[in-house]
């Protein structure tokens, strides 16, 4: 087909599928007679990487490289009417708006409903709204909301303001279909029109399309058209698969695959008055980026911006965005830090893990970074994630006794990509309410990362629970890196089971009262508490129970804030911290820990809320409890290939860090995902981007 010119409406290129071979991808599209693209945009910051990239591979590539600008429904949970639309107006409108030819993809998803439908209505309204205003046409996103996209669309249409709409990859009923077409909008078809069985209705339909309201696109790397003699149905699509598109058309429709390549090519350009633009293949120079300063912060062309109040609100998102800025070398703008706690902004432990990940990434710049601050920028762009002088060693405190286990998880990835191993010193509380317990780190994190291919080392000189001032614990880590020109293996825990190979049991004891009595009684407790839920018949002879106790017993172990009225003297406690890790039969990890001073919890009380939890676990049918998952969210975005996780159903979450974790970490690095919800366990789906360290 390459003597035919093909205009593949709606290509995902921002995707980190496409991170490492797009100039290939791209000549394979020019060969096949793909000579035109359109890139979708799916968030602000996503809309502006797809500028660059057109700007970045047209002319090498030849191809004609366009693109739309708007907020996908999934991502509608972070719209922000006012300040939203602005950015998209001031895009569409400003030094790159010739490239943008479309207000898109946006719309209504009440399949997945990753954000809630009203705010998907509210977000798609405003789209509508903006298209009409600036005389767009609108690129639409629909899946089992047909009713709804209507309702908003119909008075634009009844007044007259509608600008000319698609609706994108459509797999809808018949009569939505013809409602579509009533209302005067095109329909776009994918390689879900070539798919055995799943095509089948939508091929049935076709030839009710007016060839002259019909588009065709590949909606890579999604959609890829699988069918008898094609590869399997989890290939990667690409712009060049558009010809299978055609092909299948041309059969419905019982015409030549010429005439449906002429009628799609010109309705596109029609549509999106393609003959109105000069591609950047035809131009001498592109503009130059430039930098504008906005109060303390650069707005710097490309720079993903996140919502601090969005989400789990807090560090993790945090953690997680300057983690993946380092080690992708974005620009990430965080504002509204915390927008939603009792005290807003940047508390010292959050400034201590960016601090560290900054110091590892050498060149990169933070701004904002102040206590109290709502609003941080950090410039990864000429990080060099290189020992230098420092010969891989590094300090830092959490600074008043803050979760020394926050602060490794957000330095843990970018010391994978580090260029020798690295070793940290760090300084904090050990164990610290509401934060993973370094033992946490130390067992199962550490399993955890062995899967990925990572060699991490935990040694801990001096526990702390709720330490202050000179009191702290303190912790050395060390890892390896990744090797040159390798990307972390990707990982599969599905397989749910009631066996349990091993248990692994913890217990720490801390204060001046703390003695290895104390310790023992508590492991007692837990242990046969874990003999009495988890063993049975001849497996209860089997089951292997590792136990571990450590005394910290001084007098500074625990911090206390306070001090008694009458004495003036700080009031002793006496804390225990335990971790339970549960080896499953089928590779599983599920583990809980848990701090508590000993006079407000007996040891049976302490093991029952432990065993609790477990058990609530397992009867989910997880793999991995919910905060590991947490942690391996990261990594399974930075690995080779598709890593699948079982975790906890929806009902047996207790936070939202797993969902902000898999939001954030997408939106870094273009890496996609899908999280299933199933009757008491979820599938968590990540197609990572295979990052390599550099050599």
């Amino acid at each position: 087909m390459a003597g035919r010119k093909l205009v593949d409406i709606g290509a995902n290129l921002t995707s980190g599928q496409f991170r490492r071979d797009l100039p290939q991808v791209l000549r394979r599209a020019k060969l096949a007679g793909v000579d035109t693209m359109v890139i979708t945009g799916t968030s602000v910051s996503g809309s502006h990487r797809a500028v660059q990239l057109a700007r970045q591979h047209a002319a090498a590539s030849g191809v004609a490289l366009f693109t739309t600008t708007g907020v996908h429904p999934h991502d509608a949970k972070s719209f922000d009417e006012r300040s939203t639309i602005e950015e998209m107006r001031t895009l569409i409108t400003g030094k790159d708006g010739d490239l943008v030819v479309a207000v898109g993809e946006c719309g209504l998803d009440f399949n997945r409903d990753y954000s809630p439908r009203d705010a998907q209505v509210k977000a798609f309204r405003a789209q509508v709204a903006l298209a009409c205003e600036l005389k767009m046409p609108l690129f639409v996103h629909e899946r089992e909301a047909h009713e709804a996209l209507v309702e908003v669309l119909n008075p634009f249409a009844e007044s007259g303001t509608l600008p000319p709409t698609i609706v994108h990859c459509f797999t809808g009923k018949e009569n939505e279909m013809q409602q579509y077409l009533r209302m005067g909008l095109y329909i776009g078809l994918t390689g879900f029109v070539c798919m055995e069985p799943r095509g089948l209705a939508v091929r049935n339909m076709v030839a009710k399309i007016p060839l002259d309201r019909l588009m065709i696109e590949t909606d890579a790397p999604f959609m890829y058209p699988y069918s008898t003699g094609r590869q399997k149905k989890r290939a990667r699509c690409e712009p060049k698969d558009l010809t299978a598109v055609v092909q299948t058309i041309a059969s419905c429709y019982g015409i030549t695959e010429d005439e449906v390549a002429r009628a799609t090519t010109e309705n596109a350009n029609m549509f999106f008055r393609l003959g109105d633009r000069v591609p950047v293949t035809e131009k001498e120079d592109a503009p130059a980026e430039t930098t504008q300063l906005t109060g303390d912060h650069e707005n710097i062309e490309g720079t993903i911006v996140l919502n601090g109040g969005d989400g789990e609100g807090g560090g993790q998102l945090l953690r997680v965005a300057t983690a993946l800025s380092a080690v992708t070398h974005n620009v990430v703008r965080v504002h509204s830090i915390r927008a939603n706690r009792t005290t807003p902004g940047l508390r010292n432990q959050h400034l201590g893990t960016i601090e560290l990940v900054a110091s590892l990434s050498a060149g990169g710049v933070l701004t904002g970074a102040k206590l109290n601050s709502t609003d941080l920028t950090f410039d990864a762009r000429h990080a060099l994630l290189a020992t230098g002088n420092k010969a891989g060693a590094f300090n830092a405190t959490s600074r008043t006794g803050g979760s020394v286990s926050l602060m490794m998880q957000g330095a843990l990835p970018v010391l994978a990509f580090r260029d020798t191993l690295t070793q940290l010193s760090l300084r904090g509380g050990t164990h610290v309410g509401f934060s993973p317990t370094i033992d946490f780190m130390q067992v199962p994190v550490r399993s955890l990362l062995a899967r990925f291919g990572i060699a991490l080392e935990v040694e801990v000189s001096k526990r702390m629970f709720f330490p202050g001032g000179d009191s702290s614990g303190q912790v050395r880590v060390s890892m390896e890196p990744v090797a040159s020109e390798k990307a972390l293996q990707p990982i599969n825990l599905t397989e749910s089971t009631s066996s349990i190979r091993r248990v692994f049991i913890r217990v720490t004891a801390f204060g001046s009262s703390a003695n290895e009595k104390l310790a023992d009684h508590y492991a007692s407790a837990l242990k046969a508490a874990v003999r009495k839920q988890f063993s049975s018949g001849e497996s209860g002879e089997q089951l292997t129970i590792e136990e571990e106790c450590i005394v910290e017993a001084t007098a500074t172990a625990i911090h206390q804030k306070k001090k008694s009225f009458r004495s003036r003297k700080p009031k002793e406690r006496t804390a225990v911290s335990a971790l339970v890790v549960l080896e499953t039969a089928t590779d599983g990890i599920i583990s809980v820990d848990r701090t508590v001073n000993v006079n407000e919890s007996t040891a049976s009380i302490f093991a029952d809320q432990i065993i609790t939890r477990l058990n609530e676990y397992m009867y989910s049918g997880a793999c991995i409890d919910e905060h590991l998952a947490d942690n391996a969210v990261v990594f399974m975005v930075l690995a080779e290939g598709t890593s699948r996780l079982r975790v906890p159903g929806k009902a047996h979450r207790t936070s939202k860090h797993l969902e902000t974790a898999l939001d954030i970490a997408a939106r870094l690095t273009g890496a996609t995902y899908r999280l299933e919800e199933e009757e008491t366990s979820a599938i968590v789906e990540v197609n990572g981007i295979g990052l390599q360290r550099r050599a």
